[in-house]
This record gives structure tokens, C-alpha cells and sequence, in this order.
């Protein structure tokens, strides 16, 4: 009798079979009480900046760090994430679906870290161009009305989006590139684009170049996070007859700014950044004679979405935007007032 409930219990026995799934889901639960929740911070700085230098300098932390971080999430999940090509590092397959999925998680567990049972405020997303010139009169006109402002910061349209329909935000300052059925916008204002050049590098006689001096510059191509940030203005240039081989390709404003305080480079960006970069750096801003579309800043919100404060948010926001656009543009003395969004 115990030989044969012995030999009952032995390999490939129908109780063994019948514990495995047990077996297996022990192992899974306990790598995800291991994980440290600091990677995955890491994991989406680097599958939205794909890379990592940029992601460092997002987080705040060391090159270095970032990678070790990197080979970490890589042993973790089994894939390389970010790997190397002709034009740079990109997403693998993996990463790319992660890219889906991730940001939005990532708002979904701050709005749980972050939730009160009190009123949350205003809840904004702003484009990271727009944050030096707006961020500090917004906190301060908040301040002085005693209300609860919260501010998030995008470098792409869909990483904005992505926090609006997470509900980690409630409305979003900046330029979606297409029409959004779930989402309803209001113009704030709409600006031109200024070309910035290194201070006394260029002679072109006035503040206008002429049309074959300009498009002989080598123009900066922005890329953020692998999207156009100013399609309008490299479309334009590509019906001049450049191609996009021929302009310097750079991944963040800040860096291209200094790149052009420095070199023979030409940036061309919006009124409104043209004008904290010129009060920053030695750079000159000149009127492009070639017609480029202009820049739209909207305010964005989801369809549906409970409105009572919308009409004084809206107003509030458009109006302080527009008040310090207005300042910074004063540095740019030789353009035009902005259209508001009236």
C-alpha cells in the first residue's frame, strides 16, 4: 500500500500535472513584487525619447545611470528595447508596442499615487516649448487666486494625448497634427515663425534675407521623440526643393539653440520660442522670406468631459498665454503682435 501511493506522487504522476499551474504562477507573481518600480519610471523616459542621453537629461539623472537602468529592464523583460541604426538608435518591435502602452500606465499609476478625495484643481499638459515662457506667470496668477494648478509637460502631440485620455490631465496647451474625434479644442492664438541664426555670424543686409540666401542656410530639422515638432515649415522648404537629407537633424530645442549660437546652423521655431531663446543665448532673429503656415496653440479637452470651470479655465489660461507671448516677443521687435484666438 505505501509502494503504491508512493509511485502515486512519482514523475508525471496526475497530482504533480494537476499542481503546475500553481507552480508556474508563484514564480510570476514574485518577479513582479521584485521589480523596482524605479525602472519603470526609466522604461518610459527612454521609450518616449528613445534615448539615452535625452532620457537622462529628462529624469534628471547620469548617462551612465540611465544605462545601467537599460540593461536592467533588458534582462528583465527580454528584449533589447533600443537598438542601433543607420539614423540612430530605435525601438525594437517589443518597444514599439510598449511605446503604446506604457505612458499610459505610467499616468494611470501617478493619478493613484497622486489621488485625493479633495478637489484636484486645474490639471494641464503643456508642450515643453511653451514651458519657459508660460510656466512661471501661470503658477503665480494661480497663486494669487489660492487655486490648486497642476502642470505636466509633453514633447509630442500623442504624449499629451496619451495623458488627456488617461484622464491624468484635464485639458492640454499645444498643436495636435490631426483632427481627433474624441476631442474638443478652442483656439488660444496662432503665431508666425521667425529663423534664428548665430549673432553677427550672418550679413544679410537687413532682417530679411533674401529667398536663395535663406534656403542655402543649413536648416535644423526638429525632431521630438521621433515626430516632426514643426511639419509646416519642413514641408514649405521641401516645395523650395530641399530634401531632408540636406538638413542637420537634432532631437531637442535646447541643444539645436545652442548648436546655432555656435555655428552657421538656422533654426526656424515660433514667435513665441524664438523669443526666450534670444533672450538666453547670442542668436538674431530674422524674418523668413518664404511663406511658412502659422503655428496654432489650442486648448484641448475630452468630448464629454464635465465643464462647470471650463469657460474661466479657458480664459484664464488663453489669457496669460497671450499676455506672456506678448512679453517674450517684445525681444523680437521687428515682428508683429500674434492673431488671438478670439
Amino acid at each position: 500500500m505505501e509502494q503504491k501511493q508512493a509511485s502515486g506522487i512519482g514523475p508525471g504522476s496526475r497530482a504533480e500535472n494537476a499542481a503546475k499551474p500553481v507552480e508556474q504562477a508563484v514564480p510570476l507573481d514574485a518577479k513582479l513584487a521584485g521589480v523596482d518600480l524605479n525602472l519603470l519610471v526609466v522604461l518610459e523616459a527612454l521609450l518616449l525619447c528613445r534615448n539615452v542621453t535625452h532620457a537622462a537629461r529628462r529624469l534628471g539623472q547620469t548617462q551612465p545611470a540611465v544605462s545601467r537602468a537599460l540593461a536592467r529592464l533588458r534582462e528583465l523583460l527580454g528584449d533589447d528595447l533600443l537598438v542601433r541604426s543607420s539614423t540612430g538608435l530605435k525601438l525594437t518591435s517589443r518597444g514599439e508596442q510598449l511605446a503604446n502602452i506604457v505612458p499610459m500606465t505610467m499616468a494611470h499609476v501617478r493619478e493613484v499615487i497622486s489621488s485625493r478625495q479633495i478637489d484636484q484643481g486645474v490639471r494641464l499638459s503643456m508642450n515643453a516649448s511653451l514651458t519657459p515662457a508660460l510656466l512661471p506667470h501661470l503658477l503665480k496668477s494661480s497663486a494669487r487666486k489660492n487655486e490648486q494648478f497642476r502642470i505636466n509637460t509633453h514633447k509630442c502631440p500623442d504624449e499629451g494625448l496619451l495623458q488627456l485620455r488617461a484622464r491624468a490631465v484635464d485639458y492640454l496647451l499645444g498643436t495636435c497634427n490631426e483632427d481627433e474625434p474624441d476631442l474638443e479644442s478652442e483656439l488660444v492664438f496662432a503665431e508666425d515663425f521667425v529663423t534664428l541664426v548665430a549673432f553677427e555670424r550672418h550679413q544679410f543686409g537687413g532682417i530679411r534675407p533674401s529667398k536663395n540666401s535663406f534656403l542655402e542656410l543649413t536648416h535644423i530639422h526638429l525632431v521630438e521623440n521621433g515626430a516632426e515638432a514643426y511639419p509646416q515649415f519642413i514641408d514649405t522648404l521641401m516645395t523650395y526643393g530641399r530634401r531632408r537629407g540636406q538638413l542637420f537633424e537634432v532631437q531637442d530645442i535646447t541643444s539645436a539653440a545652442l548648436m546655432v549660437s555656435e555655428s552657421s546652423l538656422a533654426l526656424t521655431v515660433p514667435r513665441s520660442i524664438a523669443g526666450w531663446l534670444v533672450r538666453t543665448l547670442r542668436l538674431s532673429a530674422l524674418l523668413p522670406p518664404i511663406a511658412i503656415p502659422q503655428q496654432k496653440v489650442s486648448m484641448y479637452w475630452l468630448s464629454g468631459a464635465p465643464g462647470g470651470t471650463r469657460r474661466h479655465v479657458i480664459d484664464e489660461i488663453g489669457a496669460a498665454a497671450r499676455t506672456v507671448v506678448a512679453q517674450d516677443q517684445a525681444h523680437l521687435r521687428i515682428l508683429r503682435s500674434i492673431d488671438g484666438g478670439e
